[in-house]
């Protein structure tokens, strides 16, 4: 079903009030509005993400919770503004793995392929592959470049470290993390029936792009194994 406007209204109401009592009272319209829709875009992208990488998980417990964690409580603020889903590897323990990711929130939603925080080794070989202009690296950026729904985010270095690059390449070198997403405040995107298509669509065109990430991944892992041998 397609998110109705309760949905971000159910959010924004939640958060402003920080009521337990009424978030229970209400339960059922967080239930309909935001989980079932949420539920049903990860099973109708399901198939493609095993397509995309047979070990992604897809899972309606891929869906973030809208308690805050206690230990993140500091601004006395129970619940989280926006909700999301994450469809990846298994985690170990609390490292960052690259996912395709999709959020809600009063104010806006979007979804994307990246990282919530790279690891350094893997940045650095990311780096590392696109300055040897590796065939997956090229993969990755020639999709990347030929679409215009999704940007290049991650936070950047103040100075440039590769002067000697293309632009093309420095737009991805010089940042701490990547990630290419689609912010947006569409509202006849967000209630019609075409957002899981159009989320669709941008994840099979980015796919190179977590293709590349997940080859940097394996090589850092083949080089801390053999490290342990």
């Amino acid at each position: 079903m397609p998110f109705t406007p309760e949905a971000p209204q159910f959010l924004f109401e939640n958060y402003t009030r920080n009521d337990k009592e009424w978030f229970k009272a209400n339960k059922e319209t967080y239930e309909r509005e935001v989980l079932v829709p949420m539920r049903e875009m990860i099973e109708y992208l399901t198939p493609l993400m095993k397509r995309i990488d047979s070990r992604i998980v897809c899972s309606p417990k891929k869906i973030s919770r809208i308690y805050k964690d206690v230990r993140l409580m500091r601004d006395g603020m129970f619940f989280k503004k926006s909700i999301w889903f994450s469809l990846m590897r298994p985690k170990e323990q609390y490292v960052s793995k690259p996912e395709f990711f999709f959020w809600i929130s009063p104010d806006d939603f979007g979804w994307g392929c990246g990282y919530y925080h790279i690891p350094t080794p893997v940045m650095d070989t990311v780096r590392t592959l696109i300055l040897n202009r590796d065939k997956a690296a090229m993969k990755a950026l020639d999709a990347y470049d030929r679409q215009e729904s999704l940007v290049l985010d991650g936070e950047p270095y103040k100075r440039d470290r590769f002067p000697n690059e293309p632009l093309r390449f420095k737009n991805w070198l010089n940042r701490r993390n990547l990630a290419v997403l689609h912010t947006s405040d569409d509202a006849e995107l967000f209630f019609g029936d075409k957002l899981c298509e159009r989320v669709k669509a941008d994840f099979e065109r980015i796919a190179p792009v977590y293709e590349l990430f997940i080859k940097a991944e394996d090589s850092v892992a083949a080089e801390d194994t053999a490290k342990t041998r």
